[in-house]
């Protein structure tokens, strides 16, 4: 997120002080919006679907990539909680308790390991432009807000920084083209993907 935020404010030019130009009331640092500040997935990751998804033969093992095939396909149609809960059952059903019934350990997968795991760690395209249009619709928002109209605080008169209008139709355009995408060639890859049946004990 913080690169797509350094790539929008890139195509901005957005009025302020100019360069050098001193703030009288302070100084303006660079901020993470709410939902950067997350932490990063590396090489300690604890994350069960990471750590054990493979069925310790180093490829993604048959349930794996059928919750990845329902990852592709409902992104979009279903909401992501629901999405979470119908991979987390499909592990429970077809690896977990298969494994309990044989005496042997198996990881307990919830909605929210779920929702780490395929929000997180793995890239769906889809949602990865689903979460940009949704910034720059809050890139809009705040530069509406703050940048476009300005008052006199005195007489009352307002004015329109018509500079920052062109950068509004700069995210709008920009915008557009995003969601031409995700309802083209994303919508057509995830209606092209199928879900096959599963071996509920082919994970041992």
């Amino acid at each position: 997120m913080f690169l797509i935020c350094k790539m929008a404010l890139n195509l901005l030019d957005l009025p302020g002080a100019a360069d050098g130009e001193e703030d009288d009331e302070g100084e303006f640092c660079p901020c993470a919006f709410s939902d950067d500040e997350e932490e990063e997935h590396g090489l300690d990751c604890e994350c069960p679907l990471c750590k054990h998804g493979d069925a310790g033969t180093g490829d993604a093992h048959e349930i794996i990539s059928r919750m990845e095939d329902i990852d592709t396909a409902l992104t979009g149609n279903v909401r992501d909680d629901e999405i979470y809960r119908i991979q987390a059952e499909m592990f429970t059903e077809h690896v977990q308790k298969p494994l309990e019934k044989q005496g042997l350990d198996a990881p307990k997968i919830t909605p929210e390991i779920c929702r780490d795991h395929f929000a997180k760690h793995r890239v769906n395209a889809k949602r990865v432009i689903a979460g940009e249009i949704r910034f720059v619709d809050t890139m809009q928002y705040h530069f509406r807000k703050q940048n476009i109209l300005s008052r006199n605080n005195q007489t009352g008169e307002t004015r329109i920084n018509t500079s920052a209008v062109k950068q509004w139709i700069q995210l709008s355009k920009h915008k557009m083209d995003l969601i031409k995408y995700y309802k083209g060639p994303l919508a057509k890859e995830s209606k092209s993907g199928n879900t096959k049946s599963m071996t509920p004990y082919s994970f041992s």
